[in-house]
């Protein structure tokens, strides 16, 4: 066994945590699973905000004694605020070394190296959409004045002024694991929410974690119809009186498109191989938008024949006959061959890979 030193300072890392009534903490997690022994570890699906309350490592083989492990340590760290009502996981952190080329004060060239980042074990705990969730601070300030007995008992730690206990370094973090648009991806507009509940083929309900957006529809965020989801969506907009270009009318359009695809197989689209699309709809600010496909990865390879579908082509133009870069388009013909079309519509010139917000 090795004994584990506790770092001064901890990493960056932010759990949303909800506990169990003891003390100020919430009880919204009371019932949080904490099994002796077991891994709790980190992944994507955790946060995307966070608590970072502590990072662990080994000390150096010349120093080391009976004692726990860093990984251990963590461990029944992890174990201890389980048993308190907060979801607390690991992390692994690996050694970096980077090496560089310098000179010495005779001017030839020497190869050197140093630690870019030092292998330790984090303790990262709670799941919250934002760093101001109140169950956040509160449980934050909670883990501050935490004692867990793996650290009073076992750990190397050094007290200061500004870090009188073990765990007084804890502070709000995202998940490390996620990229910075991974985490504003995750975090749920009200807004958005309330422009696309209920809607039907709504992209909030799409299973997979990416879409492609084929079709965008643009107009004003407020619009004089006052009984409309979308009039007063935002107090900053103006008004308009120009309903060719309202939000209304954007949304309406973008919802037809996504029915529409649904069935395209009954409209002869797209020609040749005619079949009903996978088409959702999404709501936004100053936009609506027509999505397809439901993908598990960016590299899913149903993806490309969507683009290809969708996508701008080369193709003469019906007067010069040169060649120019065409938008797709989808017309829905009219009950007779001499009627105007019922609707139509042109895509977006090249299509573009989204994730799918996901509702908390």
């Amino acid at each position: 066994m090795r004994t584990m030193h506790l770092l001064k300072h901890c990493l960056i890392f932010t759990i949303a945590v909800t506990v169990c009534a003891t003390g100020f903490l919430p009880v919204a997690e009371a019932r949080i699973e904490a099994v002796k022994g077991k891994k709790y570890k980190l992944t994507k699906r955790h946060g995307p905000w966070m608590i970072m309350v502590a990072s662990l490592r080994d000390i150096p083989e010349s120093r080391r004694s009976k004692g726990l492990s860093a990984q251990e340590a963590a461990d029944e760290l992890v174990f201890e605020l389980r048993k308190r009502g907060i979801p607390a996981y690991t992390f692994s952190q690996e050694s970096v070394i980077q090496r560089f080329n310098t000179l010495d004060r005779l001017g030839r060239e020497e190869r050197r190296s140093y630690a870019a980042q030092r292998a330790m074990i984090s303790v990262i705990a709670g799941n919250y959409s934002d760093s101001e969730d109140e169950v956040a601070q509160k449980t934050l300030k909670y883990i501050k004045h935490f004692q867990p007995e793996v650290l009073t008992e076992n750990g190397v730690y050094k007290k200061t002024p500004g870090q009188p206990g073990p765990l007084s370094g804890a502070f709000l973090t995202i998940n490390p694991l996620l990229s910075p648009q991974e985490v504003a991806q995750r975090k749920q507009d009200p807004l958005i929410a309330k422009l696309n509940s209920g809607i039907e083929n709504s992209l909030l309900t799409n299973k997979g974690n990416y879409t492609l957006v084929i079709a965008s529809f643009y107009g004003n965020s407020v619009t004089e119809t006052a009984t409309s989801r979308f009039a007063n969506a935002t107090e900053a907009a103006n008004s308009s009186d120009d309903e060719e270009n309202s939000l209304d009318k954007a949304a309406r359009n973008a919802w037809i498109l996504a029915k529409s695809l649904r069935e395209a197989k009954k409209y002869g689209f797209p020609a040749g191989n005619a079949t009903d699309i996978d088409a959702y709809v999404l709501h936004e600010k100053y936009r609506s938008i027509v999505t397809v496909g439901s993908f598990k990865s960016p590299d899913d390879p149903r993806i490309e024949p969507y683009a290809k579908l969708f996508g701008a082509k080369m193709r003469p133009h019906p007067k010069t006959g040169i060649e120019a870069m065409t938008s797709e388009y989808f017309i829905i013909p009219g009950n007779s061959p001499s009627a105007p079309p019922l609707a139509s519509w042109v895509f977006d010139p090249k299509p573009v890979l989204m994730q799918v917000p996901k509702t908390r």
